[in-house]
């Protein structure tokens, strides 16, 4: 088992970019043996379960700075513009939200996961600890996803190549 592979994996996992949509097959593809993979696919979404838990607090640095004396005013206005909009979209949607928060992050496409969920939840003012578990729920989801996706399409690939 290669040290270095599990790290890529578990970088792999927090990156906004990747998360489990990269990690997941890249261990797959590196790791030889069933147990290296499982302990690689395992940190992989280890890491990518902590992504809310790096992006509230990052979020909230933000928010801090953005309301800082130093921040010209233009910024503070646009800032405090976009949040109360977000916010007054997501009022009424407040019950079936969660739901859709965790369909969003768990649906493995660009642009979707955990750090845009996470965002998402912050600008339209979701509960903090509802939405860290929607998000965790999403994470699993597309995890799952991803897994069965890229194992059955390596084995494919593998009996189609290999056989020639």
């Amino acid at each position: 088992m290669s040290t270095i592979h599990l790290l890529v994996g578990v970088i792999l996992g927090l990156l906004p970019i990747s998360e489990v949509r990269g990690a997941i097959p890249y261990v797959l593809i590196v790791m030889d043996g069933f147990n290296a993979r499982i302990i690689g696919i395992t940190l992989s979404i280890l890491a990518n379960l902590l992504v809310p838990f790096i992006a509230y607090p990052i979020l909230d640095l933000l928010d801090h700075l953005v309301k800082s004396r130093f921040t010209p005013s233009f910024i503070k206005n646009f800032y405090n513009w976009l949040l109360q909009l977000g916010r007054k979209r997501s009022l009424g949607l407040r019950r079936t939200s969660y739901i859709a928060l965790s369909l969003f992050v768990g649906i493995p496409l660009p642009g979707t996961g955990a750090w845009t969920g996470t965002l998402v939840a912050y600008v339209l003012g979701f509960d903090r600890k509802k939405s860290i578990l929607a998000i965790e729920i999403g994470v699993l989801i597309a995890s799952v996803i991803v897994l069965l996706v890229a194992y059955l399409g390596i084995d494919v690939l593998a009996k189609l190549f290999l056989a020639l």
